[in-house]
């Protein structure tokens, strides 16, 4: 069976997350049809953080980076030029990955039958979750339902950009390609629940939170 699987969100972690995953799934020779999704298109204010180039912009995110990845011969790319608003939509996927900014796609992803991961970030820190994460940490981390973006407001003009989100990115990449490497048949695990920052390092959430 080759894995189906779904990114929504291709900003700073999303973009970041494909740019690790798919040269490592094609280079290890892992099969695999990875779906991007993300409604909208390149801007000036991604360029720094998000993987996109100024040749990008005015073009649909989700088409740039499939073109980008048109190289590869394990790993097939589709883009899908729309924002996640249904369970529906995430029908036949074995794999979904939610990286984005708001609270809406994180609730309907968290109740996928898929193996969820969950990607936020915000400045210099970062958060993952994904579906074995413990329920009281699930219910312990504050939300928003206002879009949070992961460059803290004010900070490029002041010349700064934070990485939190490549953290992220990061750890997210290793989550998916082992989570393949499982179907494949590898015995193997996956990072679990972590909270932190560059700054401060990793953070812990009692248990009695």
């Amino acid at each position: 069976m080759i894995p189906k699987i779904l990114v929504v969100g291709l900003g700073g972690i999303g973009s970041n997350l494909l740019e690790l995953i798919i040269p490592a799934l094609e280079r290890c020779t892992l099969k695999a049809e990875v779906s991007i999704m993300d409604d909208d298109i390149v801007e000036v204010s991604n360029i720094g953080h998000q993987r996109f180039t100024i040749e990008d912009i005015g073009t649909s995110k989700a088409l740039a980076l499939s073109k980008r990845f048109g190289y590869c011969n394990n790993v097939e790319i589709i883009p899908i030029e729309e924002k996640l608003s249904d369970k529906s939509q995430l029908s036949g996927f074995d794999i979904v990955i939610v990286a984005v900014d708001r609270m809406t796609p994180r609730r309907i992803v968290h109740e996928s039958t898929a193996a969820w991961l969950d990607l936020r970030c915000q400045g210099d820190g970062y958060i993952v979750l994904d579906y074995l994460t413990e329920k009281h940490k699930l219910q312990s981390i504050p939300s928003s339902e206002n879009p949070t973006s992961c460059q803290i407001e004010g900070a490029i003009e002041f010349q700064n950009i934070e990485f939190g989100f490549a953290i992220c990115a990061t750890i997210g990449a290793q989550w998916v390609l082992q989570k393949v490497r499982m179907i494949y048949g590898y015995k193997t695990k996956t990072p679990n629940f972590r909270v932190g920052s560059i700054s401060d390092g990793e953070l812990i959430i009692s248990e009695g939170v």
